[in-house]
């Protein structure tokens, strides 16, 4: 007797419900304000100094967690006429330090909230212009590099 084999058809979406990890679903909110036109968020992370030490006898060196280290985050957008960037670095130079909360929002495939990662005590440590090209048909886009004291992922 021969089997015949078939090939179910797929129904619906091959995605979980809920796949928030699609690196092109996110928003960012600057002190509770969504920053709209950002295309990309780079160095995200977070990390320990680390202490070396013996005990005792042992001959073998040994680890345990520091203090934390500051993180650092580039946040790239489309360069437009409003200024919230620049003036954000402009505080730094001119020597009101402006600390803001930072949240990137991952969404799910609905586009609702899967979770956040928030940002502490941040300021802008970098200000990157656009680059202008004439031969390139590209929109201009503008950068601002920050640094947090403390990061909470929710």
């Amino acid at each position: 007797m021969a089997v015949k084999w078939t090939r179910d058809s797929l129904k619906g979406s091959t995605k979980t419900q809920g796949d928030f990890n699609l690196a092109h679903r996110f928003t960012i909110e600057i002190d509770g304000v969504a920053i709209g036109g950002v295309h990309s968020i780079e160095g995200l992370e977070h990390e320990h100094e680390v202490i070396e030490f013996g005990d005792g006898d042992n001959i073998t060196t040994q680890f345990r967690p520091g203090r934390p280290k500051p993180g650092s985050v580039k946040i790239t957008r489309d360069f437009s006429a409003t200024k919230e960037f620049w003036t954000w670095r402009k505080s730094v130079l001119d020597g009101k330090v402006d600390r803001k909360s930072v949240s990137i929002v991952l969404l799910n495939d609905a586009g609702e909230e899967a979770m956040r990662y928030n940002l502490y005590e941040c300021w802008a440590k970098k200000y990157h212009g656009p680059s202008l090209n004439s031969r390139n048909s590209a929109h201009a886009t503008e950068a601002i590099e920050i640094v947090f004291e403390t990061m909470e992922m929710k």
